[in-house]
């Protein structure tokens, strides 16, 4: 694997970690920090709700109490608790004389050896008790001190400040109603694993603030508790917390100019201008503590060209359903037909004849964030019955953007968007076919694909914008703003019979009727047409997909990948699903590499008998029959090692731009363009994306995986998006770990790591245009199978 190899280096780019040195008291220094301000820590056991009763009297049961009530139910108690702890803590602030109001009140709810604890700030400076919790609170006690840094130095005007949470505001606007306010924001939280690195997380949030004059949220003695929100000279309390999903407001990055009086003002409502503003706080507060740490960067020392599968081969058939609400015209299925035979899939089906299985309507609700359709069943869905021989792709009518089909049906017939579909018996068809089709449950293989839409649609202009999505139906087919229409025009006399059209429709009529297929694929060269990039992916996972189908039943059929330097190489890979409050899921897959092929020659699905093979798979805390959740790995029997493929919160970075930013901003220098311009190039983004402006052209860094080599015992990678950046960037960029160890314990190093054969399958099999973790993301076609199974 080394020998392929290019050793370079990428310029330097920001992430949004730092590693604690070693040999420190970190809570003494917390603890004289706190001195110096004269400040100090107390902490109490919540026990809520308050009863005479001993054994009621445990947090276990409290909470599971409100989990397990309804949403509203639920909202009443937290905000019920809420109250009863800030007398709690202003009961204890007034034995040292501290008198202070119920909104100012602040604390923190942490968690220790399945107890409940709230700490507070408070004037008594000579306590220190709290630093014998610190090793199982250290996390939250850091946040606390580091909140109380942030609350004394200066913080963006549209800031919500708390030690709960330091909530920063981005748009705010009235509900339909007009009588509260609909805001979103994100919340800091700064991880701290237990390689002392501290990682800083914002959060996406959305809540509703009510107005002082529609809504009492007080003690009884009639005190504000807060949380104040002053917005055109009136003030509002806080409520609830809304459904953050329904749509993004908060991009990591936005290229869109301002207006004239303006600047900077839209980039600093992006998620790198915060990541960036508050790594400089966060390194301050650390100075201030005497605490040394080193930041964590990210530069790449080598990378690898075109490693990423891209010819899977086509399927011979496949059968669409057409769910979206909205019958396929003759000619769609036409077009259709056409296309995916271009694309290798000589035979389409259409299941029904291309009518709609289920009709949508949106109801329109004065609440905003009851967002909730009518969906009638045109045939029933339980009479669906697949052919296990067969390919499906499904075209499920998009409710949502990041929910996209799920959905589940209320006790009034309606149907909610949700991707939170546990113990709901009514969901919608796409999750029961899943449901119903689940290969561990099984045993058997579907290929089953789906694709989220609006409405389909053969040719659309290409999209500038990425926040215009939901606005535009969906495309096979993406045509230039600049295309000739008297070309087109020309070209498709024969088919539009003299007729004068619109673009979309002379499209429509050449792409339906043309029966050449080299005239075909000649007219979109001429006319420089796109094939949508959902649709290639959902090419390949189909062809994945088939190709799994078939090796469960025949594991004598190998797909062809790169050829690799060793000749043969037998190892598991293990995926494991354990959602909250659900029982674990977990898959081992047994392959073979040979000859060029890879082979896929046994599974596992029992999940004792994984644990019992594999017992280095992670277990939690608290229950220790229970495995964490989202974890991989690769398995070689033969030299008793394992390699854990993963990407965290609390231990790998997301890439946050460059250094010197803020500086700019102030200098007011900062350019902000997401274009490359030799040396007027902004370099605002990661800059890895760019890996360096020696590269010509500059395109080839996608077909590029950068490598960070320097650590001992592990792999950083980054795999930069395949897609052109647009003028909005929704999530950051994610770097990779890989990690080896041995079934004694031994971490293996990093040069012998990458010299692995595992390491050098998966980097060889990477699926770029597959899997789709997040909007920045992959992974290899090893792990992709593994999910498969379990997610389908």
């Amino acid at each position: 694997m080394k020998d392929l190899l290019i050793e370079a280096k990428s310029d330097i780019s920001r992430t949004n970690q730092l590693k604690i040195l070693p040999n420190q008291d970190i809570a003494e220094q917390l603890y004289q920090y706190l001195f110096k301000t004269g400040k100090g820590i107390q902490y109490f056991e919540l026990q809520y709700p308050p009863t005479t009763d001993e054994e009621d009297r445990n947090s276990d049961n409290s909470t599971s109490e409100a989990e397990s009530s309804n949403d509203n139910s639920r909202a009443d108690f937290y905000r019920e608790r809420h109250k009863y702890i800030k007398n709690e803590v202003k009961k204890r602030l007034s034995q040292h004389g501290e008198e202070v109001e119920y909104s100012d009140i602040q604390y923190f709810l942490s968690h220790s050896n399945g107890k409940n604890y709230i700490f507070f700030l408070s004037p008594n400076k000579q306590n220190s008790s709290w630093k014998r919790l610190f090793e199982n609170n250290r996390e939250r006690i850091f946040n606390l001190v580091f909140k109380l840094y942030l609350l004394s130095s200066v913080l963006p005007s549209e800031t919500i400040k708390g030690f709960e949470e330091l909530f920063f505001l981005h748009p705010k606007h009235f509900t339909k109603s007009k009588s509260g306010l609909d805001v979103w924001g994100q919340s800091l939280l700064v991880k701290y694993n237990y390689h002392d690195v501290l990682t800083l997380k914002l959060t996406r949030k959305r809540r509703l603030f009510l107005s002082k004059d529609k809504k009492d949220y007080k003690t009884l003695d009639g005190e504000d508790l807060g949380e104040l929100l002053v917005y055109k000279n009136k003030k509002y309390y806080f409520d609830r917390n809304l459904d953050a999903r329904r749509s993004n407001y908060i991009y990591f990055m936005d290229f869109r100019k301002d207006k004239e009086d303006e600047k900077y003002g839209r980039f600093k409502k992006t998620q790198l201008y915060h990541y960036q503003n508050l790594m400089n706080k966060l390194e301050d507060f650390l100075k201030e503590c005497d605490i040394k740490f080193e930041i964590l960067d990210f530069q790449a020392d080598h990378y690898l060209e075109n490693p990423f599968i891209k010819n899977i081969e086509a399927v011979e058939s496949l059968e669409i359903i057409n769910n979206t609400g909205i019958d396929l015209t003759e000619s769609e299925q036409q077009f259709l037909q056409k296309f995916l035979r271009n694309k290798g899939i000589p035979i389409l089906t259409f299941y029904n004849s291309g009518k709609t299985v289920s009709t949508y309507e949106k109801i329109e609700n004065e609440d905003e964030d009851d967002i909730c359709w009518r969906i009638t069943e045109v045939i029933p869905w339980s009479s669906i019955e697949l052919n296990k021989q067969k390919n499906y792709l499904i075209f499920n009518k998009l409710l949502e953007e990041e929910v996209g089909s799920m959905a589940y049906q209320r006790d009034d017939d309606l149907w909610c968007p949700s991707t939170k579909l546990d113990g709901r018996s009514k969901i919608d068809l796409y999750s029961q076919l899943k449901s119903k089709y689940n290969y561990l449950d099984m045993g058997e293989f579907y290929s089953i694909q789906g694709i989220n839409i609006p409405a389909f649609k053969i040719a659309q202009q290409a999209r500038q914008n990425s926040q215009n999505e939901q606005e535009t139906n969906f495309a096979a087919v993406n045509y230039p703003s600049s295309i000739d229409i008297d070309t087109l025009q020309q070209d498709c006399l024969t088919f539009s019979n003299g007729q004068y059209l619109e673009v979309e429709d002379y499209l429509a009529c050449y792409l339906s009727q043309q029966e050449d297929s080299e005239a075909w694929e000649n007219f979109c060269n001429v006319h420089k047409l796109k094939i949508a990039p959902e649709f290639k992916k959902i090419i390949i996972e189909i062809g994945i997909k088939n190709w799994i189908k078939q090796s469960l039943i025949n594991p004598d059929l190998g797909l062809t990948i790169i050829p690799q330097s060793f000749s043969e190489q037998e190892f598991w890979a293990i995926y494991v699903r354990s959602p909250r409050n659900k029982e674990a899921q977990a898959v081992a897959v047994q392959f073979l590499y040979k000859n060029d092929r890879i082979y896929l020659k046994d599974t596992m699905r029992d999940i004792n008998e994984i644990k019992r093979k594999f017992n280095f798979l992670r277990k939690q805390r608290n229950n220790s029959e229970k495995l964490i959740n989202d974890q991989q790995y690769f398995v070689d029997e033969s030299e008793k090692l394992y390699i854990n493929c993963y990407t965290s919160d609390n231990f790998t970075p997301t890439l946050i731009g460059r250094h010197n930013v803020i500086k700019e901003i102030e200098n007011e220098t900062l350019k902000i363009n997401k274009k490359i311009n030799k040396k007027d190039s902004a370099d605002l983004l990661p800059l890895i994306s760019y890996y360096n402006l020696k590269t010509k052209p500059i395109n080839k860094i996608k077909n590029r995986i950068c490598f960070d080599l320097h650590n001992e015992s592990f792999i950083q990678y980054f795999v930069p998006p395949k897609n052109n950046i647009n003028e909005t960037i929704k999530k950051g960029f994610r770097v990779y770990h890989l990690i080896g160890k041995k079934y004694s314990g031994e971490f293996i190093s990093t040069s012998e790591l990458i010299e692995h054969p595992i390491a050098a399958l998966h980097f060889s099999t990477l699926t770029q245009n597959v899997l789709k973790i997040s909007d920045n993301s992959q992974s290899s076609l090893l792990q992709k199978i593994a999910k498969v199974l379990i997610e389908n």
